[in-house]
């Protein structure tokens, strides 16, 4: 929408399109305001959110409207308890859920069968002006009326280099002891938690939606790890595939966990090899396949 009302839906039909002609159904992660719609004071150097909800609100009507019945899910805003995400701004959960309230009932006036998925936050026990602790910010979340504007929670339950049922009071891996002893780390830890956190106000009988999940390697990217992504390294080709399916099979049968989104099929011709988006692939930056590729279509479903 590069002017209030303009929109130019190319790129999304062709999406849609596709994904519709072979039988996949899309979740949309809707993120960042444009210029026009921010805050006159925002950090022009980091993507954020508008200044006016109704603005965002507007736009999720016409797009819901224009994709009834072929769009599956919307999710509103991606770790927007991250300062990066959120313009800069002050991390504020309950002006997020205003613009999920704007943002579901626009969509649910259009396509009441559309499901409406929280913004995922991200995994952090970090508590400053850049970040908050992600379980945290779910409880602010719901403080603020959460549970009323979605269909479903979203989450972003990463591995880093541990297994998918290992847990940050019980996992010791000598060969790898970075990104251990905080429940960030762990898959297992994450939806857990958050699960306790929807019981808590009374919202158990959703699901948690992973929006994004994996674990990096970066074994035959020919790169090594992005900063930052050093556990890339201690992971195999082998342990990813491995890993990914069993994190598919212990949600399944946790029962409070919805649709999975492998994070990512292959941002390596995009991003380059030495891109940390690169070494959560399961295809390899010139398309060849990845064990975790063969492991994810051939697993039970």
């Amino acid at each position: 929408e590069p002017a209030k009302g303009q929109y130019n839906w190319g790129p999304l039909d062709a999406i849609v399109n596709t994904a519709n002609a072979r039988g996949v159904n899309v979740l949309f992660s809707v993120v960042k305001a444009p210029k026009w719609a921010r805050p006159g004071n925002t950090d022009w150097s980091v993507e954020g959110p508008p200044a006016n909800p109704q603005d965002f609100a507007d736009f999720m009507a016409a797009m819901a409207a224009r994709y009834k019945g072929r769009v599956r899910a919307y999710e509103i805003w991606n770790e927007q308890n991250l300062g990066r995400e959120w313009g800069n701004e002050p991390i504020d959960a309950g002006r997020y859920v205003q613009l999920l309230a704007a943002a579901y009932k626009a969509i649910k006036a259009q396509d009441p069968s559309a499901y409406v998925i929280s913004g995922a936050p991200t995994p952090t026990g970090v508590n400053n002006a850049f970040a908050m602790d992600d379980a945290l910010y779910l409880e602010k979340m719901y403080q603020a009326g959460l549970a009323r504007y979605c269909d479903g929670i979203g989450v972003h339950p990463s591995g880093y280099n541990n297994p998918p049922d290992a847990t940050a009071s019980s996992w010791n891996d000598p060969t790898a002891p970075a990104f251990k002893g905080h429940r960030s780390f762990f898959f297992r830890d994450t939806l857990w938690t958050y699960y306790a956190i929807m019981r808590k106000y009374g919202d158990g009988g959703k699901r948690l939606w992973p929006t994004e999940f994996g674990w990096a390697s970066t074994e035959g990217l020919g790169a090594g790890p992005a900063e930052g992504y050093g556990y890339a390294n201690d992971n195999s080709e082998a342990e990813q595939a491995q890993f990914l399916v069993q994190a598919m099979q212990l949600a399944r049968s946790w029962g409070f966990v919805g649709p999975m989104f492998v994070w990512n099929l292959n941002f390596g011709p995009v991003s380059g090899p030495h891109d940390e988006k690169a070494a959560f692939g399961i295809l390899r930056p010139d398309w060849s396949p990845r064990p975790a590729y063969a492991a994810l279509r051939d697993m039970p479903k």
